[in-house]
């Protein structure tokens, strides 16, 4: 029979309930014959290994009268299991061995120093040789430590280690130790999962103690492992501790929510730090602790050195082995990667269990395991549902929810293969070596590459006796980081792609702290590699040989000798960095002494090749002339328009999503501004003598990745992106570049702008329809309500209507908004007055009505004057206040034979709405009535009211092209205004309805919609 035999300890104690313990020996496994035994009492088996070794016996309790200590070992424990023919005690607790006779009179800080001791000279560079069965260093192990100890020769400067998964991360920790030797080490990682697995691997030495290792000598003791699972209270809790061991192993939590001065006796008790998985995200606390290790050694690994909430990792990266060499020499196993193109989510989760579960069964070797990941606690049970009702491989679940026995059960149901899937919300991370888990079926995706790349480590684990890896996910509806895009496309090639992205991220990384390193000295409060610069700039055109960052002081005229300065300069890339922080005085007092602060950030880069200097300002207060004089000299020229428009230049696909232009003509239009999703595909060729260009920017794609940009007539330049200094800096050159080059037309992205006539008169064609002004739907409609007359009661604006009144080809424009009881009537006068100036003004003809917007109240005829409703007209045309557009193309009439005639016998026609009592002589009953015996329709819904979409708004669920869409139909009634005859009135009302929902079709991506709104 097969037997488990537990550790054995040489020490194994609790301080302030964390543990810390040696080995002398670690588990292990023995052949041996195995029969019941009783003695004094005590009951269980005797174990007699088949190697002639010392026999042993495993008791329920612990006898009175002990067999001689070379006679027997004895084991406490109270029933093994026994499976397989396996018995396993490893549960137990040994209580004689003649192992302890080895242990001597050494205790506490001794046994340290032994440990110590015993690595001097103990290490040698022994490369694996898998032929002939040797366990040695690994490649890429090899070239780490040998990275490791070229850097702590010249600098204990914070330093990073990049090793892909499954490279042998962990055990180059090992390595640095006893290599070192370090006289004590701290080492944290980010979750309790890990600081198990961690504390473990140090405890044992991992594969360095194996027989068929010599990395390592055998005379080389086990460390004194402490495990730091509860924070000290004491400064001398701390020192009893950390003197009791060799290693620390501690989550970043506990030790960031440890008192100052304890962190400082951690540091002052350790030689050296290592941070594994250094990509995560950094609280401040940690961050603060890390600081009181600035004068030890720290050594950060990672196999993605950029960090998940795109920051800097900070210390220089001075070991990268890349992901496509692990590829080729075996440690990073291939990727298939199986897509599922579905928009239901229903469908795609059975979909993909469907391919998981193919894959399972494809498997040669019947060990693998497949995890299926989701987004949630509730996703995941309801995916192990799934799993569960196909009958196949017993799936187990995995979330934070359970209890440590639950989760503990499910993890021995995976690794005895009694079950082989997997659900789970993020639990199977760092911290879980499990080389059977090659299939990943995505049910809901990573966004990030840095936890993609994390992730795929947990599945290319190279192993003989198992496959190569399956990623399985939806590919109908990604939601990613731009970069992770063709990870995700049709057919992608994974193990291609996934080099690929790592290079480019690890090359990014390295370029910028080499960046970043040549700075000066700058405060701790305001680390660099943190500081994200919005994309917004002036550019100057210099004309000096060399800057003079130096005197920026000269060109800030409002710095004062209060206010806090800080500053850094780059001599190499010419960058300067300002950080300014002043006193502003408070509302609540007029004692100087208690003020509040506000911090600026300055950003210039001078660009000697283009003659260029850029300044960035977080205050984005002027022009900054002064500042680029001080630095440049007093010849500097600000660029302006035209030459800013050249910006656009390169931008494909380009949608202008706000249009600005100045008029001098009238009082509302001396600027003009249209927002939108593509204000530039409706904007036909115009005369723009009375307009000048003064705001324009829009969206598109520029080397192959979305791109905003804008630029503003006064020289400045942006786009909407925070971006890290040295990033900063290359598109503050990337941009100058094509402002300076002559052969690009800077009026090139505007050709064809409309810009709108001045009216002083209503255009002689009917007005359709009238709608809210464009501003209105950027935002929230839960920020905005109404109320009528005197009353205080409110209408959510998604309530309320507004409509023409009497409309007419050449008479007055009146229109009203309403809710279901009550209204306001108003009128468009133009002119405004007697005045020759074209402008305009709002009459109240009936009622009144007040806005409500946040926390702020007006009048309506005050809003109306400050954001005109929109009128349009028959001919296409729109009328904003006094600003008049008109299309400039001619459309063909409307085709006769798609008018269809429908029976209206029985229906009052003068009778519109059926009402809540669904009155079945109404025109919309008639509708509904039809829609409903048609039999096409899904959804039909009765919209009638204030703030309406439509009449009767109906769906349809269907299929085009082989994919799944909904269509949405709007129906307009419109009763007969008099007696019944073929008014055209009426045809128009109707036609402004339509062309209203047309204007929603376009607008699908404005704030309001969902937000309470109708539709």
């Amino acid at each position: 029979m097969r037997v488990r035999l537990p550790s054995i300890y040489a020490v194994r104690e609790y301080k302030d309930k964390n543990a810390i313990r040696q080995l002398l020996e670690p588990e292990r496994e023995i052949d041996a014959t195995v029969v019941r035994y009783t003695t004094d009492g005590a009951t269980g088996w005797e174990v007699t290994p088949t190697d002639g070794g010392l026999p042993l016996l495993v008791l329920n309790k612990e006898p009175r009268v002990r067999p001689g200590v070379q006679e027997a070992a004895l084991i406490k424990l109270a029933s093994p299991e026994t499976s397989n023919g396996t018995m396993d005690a490893r549960a137990g607790t040994w209580i004689q061995h003649p192992a302890f006779e080895r242990l001597g009179h050494a205790r506490g800080r001794e046994r340290v120093t032994n440990a110590i001791a015993s690595w001097r000279n103990a290490f040698s560079y022994i490369g694996e040789d898998p032929a002939n069965d040797v366990i040695g260093l690994r490649l890429p192990q090899e070239g780490a430590l040998h990275a490791i100890h070229a850097h702590w020769s010249v600098s204990s400067g914070v330093a990073s280690v990049v090793m892909p998964t499954g490279t042998g991360k962990t055990e180059t920790m090992l390595a640095a130790l006893v290599s070192t030797p370090c006289d004590r080490l701290l080492v944290v990682v980010p979750t309790d999962a890990l600081r198990t697995q961690i504390a473990a691997k140090f405890l044992t030495l991992g594969v360095f103690k194996s027989p068929q290792c010599r990395v390592l000598s055998a005379s080389a003791h086990y460390p004194v492992v402490g495990v730091l699972e509860h924070k000290p209270k004491t400064v001398e809790a701390v020192q009893e501790f950390f003197d009791a061991c060799n290693i620390i192993v501690t989550t970043s939590q506990i030790a960031g929510l440890c008192a100052p001065e304890l962190q400082q006796r951690m540091a002052t008790l350790c030689s050296h730090l290592f941070v594994d998985e250094a990509h995560h995200a950094e609280a401040p606390t940690w961050k603060t602790f890390k600081l009181s290790f600035a004068s030890r050694h720290i050594l950060q690994f990672t196999a993605t050195p950029f960090r998940e909430d795109d920051q800097l990792i900070d210390g220089k990266i001075i070991y990268a082995y890349p992901l496509r060499k692990a590829q080729a020499e075996g440690y990073f196993r291939p990727i298939r990667f199986a897509t599922v193109f579905e928009f239901d989510a229903a469908k795609a989760d059975k979909a993909i269990a469907e391919k998981a579960v193919a894959a399972l069964e494809a498997d040669e070797t019947g060990r693998h395991v497949a995890m299926a990941r989701v987004a949630s606690i509730e996703r995941a049970v309801a995916v192990h549902g799934l799993y569960e009702s196909m009958g196949r491989y017993h799936p187990v679940l995995l979330h934070s929810k359970l209890g440590a026995q639950e989760r503990r059960q499910s993890l021995e149901r995976l690794r005895s293969g009694e079950s082989r899937i997997v659900v789970c919300v993020d639990m199977l991370g760092e911290g879980f070596d499990m080389p059977e888990l090659k299939i990943a079926a995505f049910h809901d995706i990573r966004k990030s590459l840095s936890v993609t790349l994390q992730l795929a480590g947990r599945f290319t684990r190279a192993r003989s006796d198992v496959g190569d890896a399956t990623f399985i996910a939806n590919t109908a509806n990604v939601e990613v980081q731009s970069e992770l895009r063709k990870l995700y496309t049709q057919d992608p090639d994974w193990n291609d792609l996934l080099p690929q992205l790592s290079e480019t991220a690890i090359a990014g990384e390295v370029a910028s702290q080499e960046f970043l390193a040549g700075f000066g000295d700058f405060p701790p409060e305001f680390p660099l590699r943190e500081l994200k610069v919005a994309a917004s700039m002036v550019i100057y055109r210099t004309r000096c040989s060399v800057w003079e960052p130096e005197n920026f002081r000269k060109g800030l005229f409002a710095v004062k000798s209060s206010h806090e300065v800080y500053h850094s300069i780059n001599q190499q890339e010419r960058v300067l960095v300002v950080v300014s922080g002043s006193p502003r005085p408070l509302s609540w007092t007029d004692i100087e002494s208690i003020h509040d602060w506000v911090w600026e950030l300055l950003v210039a880069v001078w660009d000697a090749e283009r003659s260029l200097l850029f300044i960035h300002g977080s205050g984005k207060n002027g022009e900054y002339k002064s500042l680029a004089k001080a630095l440049c000299g007093e010849d500097v020229e600000l660029l302006t328009d035209p030459l800013l428009y050249r910006c656009f230049h390169g931008v494909t696909r380009l949608l202008l999503t706000n249009l600005g232009l100045n008029e001098q003509f009238g009082r509302q239009v001396r600027f003009i501004g249209r927002m939108g999703a593509d204000v530039a595909s409706r904007l036909p060729d115009a005369a723009k003598h009375n307009a000048r260009k003064a705001v324009i920017s829009g969206m598109g794609y520029e080397n192959g990745a979305t791109a905003t940009i804008g630029a503003a007539k006064r020289g400045r330049v942006w786009s909407f992106q925070r971006l890290r200094i040295d990033a900063f800096v290359r598109w503050c050159k990337h941009v100058g570049t094509k402002v300076i080059d002559e052969t690009i037309d800077p009026e090139a992205v505007l050709k064809g702008t409309l810009v709108p006539e001045i009216a002083d008169s209503r255009p002689r064609v009917m007005p359709v329809a009238i709608d809210w002004p464009e501003a209105i739907y950027t935002q929230r409609e839960s920020a905005l309500a109404v109320s009528f007359g005197s009353s205080t009661a409110e209408t959510e604006f998604c309530r309320v209507g507004i409509d023409l009144v009497s409309p007419t080809e050449d008479g007055p424009l009146f229109f009203r908004i309403f809710n279901d009881s009550a209204d306001a009537v108003f009128q468009l006068a133009l002119p405004s007055d007697d005045s020759k100036i074209a402008d305009y003004r709002f009459v109240q003809v009936n009622g009144t009505s007040t806005m409500r917007r946040s926390n702020t109240e007006l009048e309506m005829l005050d809003f109306f004057e400050e954001n005109p409703p929109v009128f349009w007209f028959a001919d296409g045309s729109c009328l904003e206040g006094n600003q008049l557009v008109k299309l400039r193309a001619t459309f063909e009439t409307f085709d006769r034979n798609r008018i269809q005639s429908w029976d209206w016998t029985g229906i009052d026609i003068r009778k519109e709405a059926q009402g809540v009592t669904g009155a079945q002589d109404s025109i919309q009953f008639r509708v509904i009535e039809k829609l409903r015996a048609d039999g096409t329709y899904h959804i039909i819904f009765d919209d009638d009211g204030a703030g309406e979409s439509a009449d009767v708004v109906t769906a349809i669920h269907k299929e085009e092209d082989g994919r799944p869409v909904i269509e949405v139909d709007f129906y307009h009634c419109k009763y007969a205004g008099g007696e019944p005859g073929a008014r055209v009135d009426d045809l128009y009302v109707v036609c402004g309805q339509a062309q209203k929902s047309i204007a929603w079709l376009h607008g699908l991506n404005r704030p309001g919609f969902g937000g309470g709104s109708n539709f």
